[in-house]
């Protein structure tokens, strides 16, 4: 809890006081679906397989596609701890730019 608490301070802190989110659709398989876009915020959205890689400069944010037949929809508010993909709600992990 402390360790996420402090990751949301961090982002929190980074950006101005529009709030920052990524949404749109993907799918598990490359073949398909991939369309994200971001709202309020400067952050460069790339994928590598099934994984979504969000970054900032200042943070690498990536997010795992799970399996899942069709498109789903996708949505990731900046500084949170969670992504919503279809009807989960997923973890995503977090690192500085820079930080290995």
């Amino acid at each position: 809890m402390l360790l996420e608490a402090m990751f949301v301070a961090w982002l929190s802190a980074q950006h101005t006081s529009q709030d920052c989110f990524i949404f749109g659709e993907v799918s598990a398989t490359e073949e398909q679906v991939f369309n994200l876009q971001a709202t309020g915020c400067p952050i460069k959205i790339e994928r590598k397989g099934k994984l979504i890689k969000l970054t900032s400069p200042k943070y690498i944010v990536e997010i795992t596609i799970p399996d899942a037949a069709g498109t789903q929809k996708f949505l990731y508010q900046w500084g949170q701890s969670e992504a919503t993909i279809g009807d989960q709600i997923v973890q995503i992990s977090y690192r500085e730019v820079g930080g290995g």
